[in-house]
């Protein structure tokens, strides 16, 4: 695990941290490597990934061939991920696109394009990966929302997820890879089921999953990081002979 103590946000005013994970092959293979940007819920920190062992089931998984090699970054959204603020004012959406997105690209060999650069998260993480994603599928082409914490009030219709799968004519033509669960009780259930609906009225292909036990905490999200980790990279190689050179421009 890289650890980046000291990530000094402009845009925030606040230094917002952040974790990576590199693949055991990293070092040696001088590849290009898929990544996912993985971000916490209310309350939380980027730890919360790290604790729910993302990063030992992805160790596992790599050397047993059930997962594909890939980064994963995990930051802290600090008091500006809890803002309900959009651009072009300063807000959580700015920080991941102008400051994360980029220092990550310049320090780490990724391959950079929408089919190899995923974004998910946890309750308020997963609003964040949706409200971002949703509205740049030139810049991620798989979300996750893993107890998306979906509401009509918390951002205007143009950033709202619920809005979005109601009536943006982009996301016909988005050709995005969708992923959402939540446990059977789990208070955001009823919002998500809606979202759902309206992306399967417009024929949006996309996953949702109720699992019949789980809540909205740890003990939830740590029984299904396996099924998460598999999902980001279900289209990615797992053979890390077939990813693109470090030594030449992200294809």
């Amino acid at each position: 695990m890289v650890v980046f103590d000291d990530f000094r946000s402009s845009i925030a005013n606040e230094n917002l941290r952040y974790r990576v994970y590199i693949p055991p092959c990293y070092l040696e293979s001088g590849k290009r490597y898929p990544y996912v940007i993985l971000l916490h819920g209310l309350n939380n920190t980027e730890l919360q990934w790290d604790e729910l062992g993302a990063d030992e089931l992805l160790d596992q998984g790599i050397r047993l061939g059930a997962l594909s090699p890939m980064i994963l970054v995990m930051p802290y959204m600090g008091s500006i991920g809890n803002n309900n603020t959009f651009p072009p004012d300063p807000s959580y959406e700015r920080v991941l696109l102008e400051e994360l997105v980029p220092a990550v690209e310049r320090d780490f060999c990724t391959w950079n394009d929408r089919d190899h650069r995923a974004i998910g998260g946890i309750s308020r993480g997963g609003f964040w990966a949706y409200s971002v994603g949703m509205r740049h599928p030139d810049v991620f082409g798989i979300l996750g929302g893993h107890s998306a914490f979906f509401d009509g009030g918390n951002a205007p219709p143009a950033n709202n997820p619920l809005e979005l799968a109601l009536n943006a004519s982009f996301l016909s033509e988005a050709n995005l890879r969708m992923y959402l669960d939540n446990g059977a009780s789990d208070y955001v259930s009823a919002n998500l089921e809606l979202f759902s609906s309206r992306l399967s009225a417009r024929g949006i292909p996309h996953t949702y999953i109720i699992n019949p036990v789980g809540d909205h905490d740890d003990a939830y999200w740590e029984a299904h990081v396996s099924e998460y980790l598999t999902f980001y990279s279900r289209d990615w190689t797992r053979n890390d002979s077939e990813l693109p050179s470090c030594l030449e421009p992200s294809p």
